[in-house]
């Protein structure tokens, strides 16, 4: 049987008697991929906060079954006095974890992917906006964590370049959990297996559609709308049966 990596229940938050979540229930399995799409000010943000433990719900349980989730967030969060290098390196310094081999083959990897190769002696202000973002995610993701958060991480990165990235993420870690949040349906089909999708600007009813469904491309090419799709506030965002069947 798979666990759920991830299980919230009846989760509710507010910030000054206005409700961002409201009641929300979902879980994800082990090696389970979901995308959240909503609204902006829809609480997207604040949900990953509660699952990283940066804030605490107003009502309801969140159960993260892994001890050290990894976060990317919408802005980088590189130190400007560190090198490209030494950002992505500074997880395993904090932690006082080796740097192996095999590890500096991932790294080098991960440069060449995302076109940074040239740049690991570089510095923040030297870097674009783009380019930024992928040393946040390459320092996350060199990691080798079991559970990733990630909030909006291909905002500042091209097509072309953002799809490279997440055909390697797929490749290199085939069973990577994630929860994605993002505004871009092409993002979602290329990374998750499932979307929530939130009609209104709170997170509470939501619609669960498979990607490679057919109302997901209906989805995609209707505006944002799911007309046929009756939300629901209670059921699980994968199964086992789900997950197992989008693998077969």
């Amino acid at each position: 049987m798979m666990a759920d990596m991830v299980s919230v229940s009846h989760l509710s938050k507010s910030f000054e008697s206005q409700p961002v979540i409201d009641d929300l229930t979902f879980a994800i399995p082990a090696g389970g991929r979901t995308a959240v799409f909503a609204p902006s000010g829809a609480g997207k943000t604040t949900l990953i906060q509660i699952l990283a433990g940066l804030q605490k719900p107003d009502t309801g349980t969140v159960r993260v079954n892994v001890e050290h989730p990894v976060v990317l967030f919408q802005e980088p969060r590189l130190f400007p006095y560190m090198t490209v290098e030494e950002n992505i390196l500074l997880p395993f310094k904090l932690r006082d974890r080796a740097v192996t081999m095999e590890t500096l083959q991932s790294f080098n990897s991960w440069l060449s992917v995302c076109g940074l190769k040239e740049f690991k002696k570089h510095y923040p202000y030297q870097l674009s906006g783009g380019m930024k973002q992928k040393v946040s995610l390459i320092r996350g993701l060199l990691q080798n964590p079991c559970f990733i958060m990630m909030d909006e991480p291909f905002q500042s990165i091209g097509r072309e370049a953002k799809k490279i990235i997440i055909e390697h993420l797929l490749k290199t870690y085939p069973n990577l959990t994630v929860l994605l949040v993002t505004h871009d349906p092409e993002e979602v089909q290329q990374l998750a297996q499932q979307m929530l999708f939130f009609p209104t600007a709170i997170l509470g009813r939501y619609a669960c559609v498979n990607t490679h469904d057919a109302k997901f491309q209906q989805f995609r090419f209707s505006g944002f709308d799911l007309p046929d799709v009756e939300p629901n506030s209670s059921s699980a965002v994968l199964s086992e049966k789900n997950l197992l069947n989008e693998n077969s």
